[in-house]
C-alpha cells in the first residue's frame, strides 16, 4: 500500500452491499469503510454536517471494531435518520474513538438499498503490506 491514498469502493455482490476499504491505519480505514458504506445508498457529496456523535468501541481485534462501528452507524439510521457524512477514528489507553459528522438522511438525494444489518460472514479486516484493508456485507 505504499504511496497508496485511503479510500474505499462497492464490490459486487448478488443481493446485498459489500464495501472495501483501506488505509495507512486502523482508524483511516475504519473510517473509510463508514462513509462507504454510507456512499452505497445516499449521496454525501454536497452534504454538511448538523451535529455529531462520538462512538467508544473497547478493545478488540479491528474486525470486530469495524462491526461494532457498522452497527452504529445503522442504528442511527434507524432511530435518528441521520448518517455520516464524515468520520474520524482515533485510538485511547481505552479502545477506539469514532467521531461521527452527521446529517440528516432525509436532506440527500437515496441512491440505493438502505442496510438493515451487517453482515458477520466474510468480514474482513487485516493488514495488507504497509496498509490496512478491510471488506464487510451489508444486508439490505
Amino acid at each position: 500500500m505504499t504511496g497508496r491514498p485511503a479510500g474505499r469502493r462497492a464490490l459486487p455482490h448478488t443481493a446485498d452491499t459489500r464495501i472495501a476499504a483501506w488505509g495507512s491505519s486502523v482508524e483511516e480505514c475504519l473510517a473509510q469503510v463508514v462513509l462507504g458504506a454510507v456512499e452505497t445508498f445516499v449521496d454525501i457529496s454536497g452534504a454538511r454536517a448538523a451535529g455529531h456523535r462520538e462512538v467508544r468501541v473497547e478493545p478488540g481485534e479491528p474486525v470486530d471494531q469495524m462491526i461494532a462501528v457498522l452497527d452504529e452507524v445503522i442504528y442511527l439510521l434507524d432511530v435518528a435518520g441521520q448518517v455520516p457524512v464524515g468520520a474520524t477514528a482515533t485510538r485511547d489507553e481505552t479502545g477506539l474513538r469514532v467521531r461521527l459528522e452527521l446529517a440528516d438522511v432525509a436532506g440527500l438525494p437515496q441512491i440505493g438499498a438502505v442496510p438493515k444489518a451487517v453482515a458477520l460472514h466474510e468480514a474482513v479486516f487485516e493488514r495488507r503490506g504497509d496498509g490496512w484493508a478491510c471488506e464487510v456485507t451489508l444486508d439490505v
